[in-house]
C-alpha cells in the first residue's frame, strides 16, 4: 500500500524516459484521477492511496508512458478561458492557436452585432473563444468530421455559450452564396505529409485529416483563401492559422486573391503563426 505522494515519485522515474515533464504529467494524472487540486496533494499527499485510484493512476500513467497525449487521457484542455473536452477526434487545442484568438478579436468591435465564421472547428475552441469574448456575436462553426462536431457541441453546453451554431460541412460546402461574414477565421491543416513531426510526441496520436495537406501543406489554405471573398462581406477579415515556415507563401495567396492590409503575426515562441488580410470596401 502506497501514499499519494509515494505513487507520484514512482511515476514520475518511469515517465522519466518517455516525457519531458515527468513530474508535471503525474502531478495532473493525478489529480485527473482523484479529482483534487495540487494544494490537496501538498496537504494530504501522505494518505494511502485507494486500491481503485492506484489501480486507474497506473492505466494512466502506462498510456503515457506509451506517449499518449495528456490531454487525451484527461478528456480535457484548457484554453483561452475556456475548459474544452477533448478525445481522438480532435486536435488538442494549443497556445499558439490562441495568437489567432487575439488578432480575431482586434478586428471584431465590442457592443455591437456581427458575424463569424469558424472553417474547420474541430474542438470549437477558436469559435467559442470568440463567442464568449464577443457576446452579441453571431458565430457560425463548420467542421466536417461528425465526430468533432459533436464535441464541439459538448464545449459549447459545457462552457455555456449560445451564441455558437453548428453545422457540417467541407469548409465552405454548406454555404450558399448570400450567407456573409465579417470574419473568418480557421485553423486548417496545414503539415505536409510526411513531414518528420507527424512521428514525434502528441502529433502521433492526433486524427491526421486535421493535420496534414497536399502541396506542401498548403492545398486547404489556398481553398479557404480563394473562396473566402464570396463569404466576406466588404471590409470584412479572413484569418488563417499556418507552419512557421509558411508565412510568406501564405501572405502571396492572399495578396493573389486581393486582400488588403496583409499581416503575419507570431505566436508565443515567436513564430509566424497566422496571417489576415481584409477584403477591399
Amino acid at each position: 500500500m502506497l501514499s499519494y505522494k509515494a505513487l507520484l515519485d514512482e511515476a514520475t522515474k518511469q515517465l522519466y524516459d518517455g516525457s519531458d515533464t515527468p513530474r508535471i504529467d503525474s502531478e495532473v494524472l493525478m489529480q485527473h484521477v482523484l479529482k483534487k487540486d495540487v494544494a490537496w496533494l501538498i496537504s494530504y499527499g501522505d494518505t494511502i492511496a485507494t486500491s481503485d485510484h492506484t489501480k486507474e493512476f497506473y492505466n494512466l500513467v502506462s498510456r503515457r508512458y506509451e506517449g499518449q497525449p495528456i490531454a487525451y487521457l484527461t478528456g480535457s484542455r484548457d484554453f483561452w478561458s475556456l475548459t474544452l473536452n477533448v478525445d481522438e477526434n480532435v486536435l488538442i487545442p494549443r497556445s499558439d492557436t490562441e495568437t489567432l484568438v487575439e488578432e480575431a478579436l482586434e478586428r471584431l468591435p465590442k457592443g455591437r452585432p456581427i458575424e463569424v465564421l469558424d472553417l474547420g472547428t474541430g474542438s470549437g475552441a477558436i469559435a467559442l473563444s470568440i463567442a464568449k469574448e464577443r457576446p452579441q456575436a453571431t458565430v457560425l462553426a463548420l467542421e466536417y468530421q461528425a465526430g468533432a462536431l459533436a464535441i464541439a457541441k459538448q464545449n459549447s453546453a459545457l462552457n455555456n455559450i449560445s451564441n455558437v451554431t453548428f453545422r457540417l460541412s467541407d469548409w465552405y460546402q454548406a454555404l450558399n452564396e448570400s450567407e456573409q461574414f465579417d470574419l473568418i477565421a480557421s485553423n486548417p491543416p496545414y503539415v505536409e505529409p510526411g513531414d518528420p513531426h507527424l512521428a514525434k510526441g502528441d502529433l502521433r496520436f492526433e486524427p491526421i485529416t486535421a493535420l496534414t495537406s497536399l502541396e506542401n501543406g498548403l492545398a486547404d489554405i489556398r481553398k479557404i483563401i480563394e473562396n473566402a471573398p464570396v463569404h466576406l462581406k466588404r471590409g470584412g477579415w479572413l484569418i488563417i492559422e499556418h507552419g512557421y515556415n509558411q508565412a510568406n507563401e501564405v501572405s502571396s495567396l492572399f495578396h493573389l486573391n486581393g486582400f488588403e492590409e496583409v499581416e503575419s503575426f507570431h505566436d508565443i515562441n515567436d513564430l509566424p503563426r497566422c496571417t489576415l488580410g481584409k477584403k477591399a470596401s
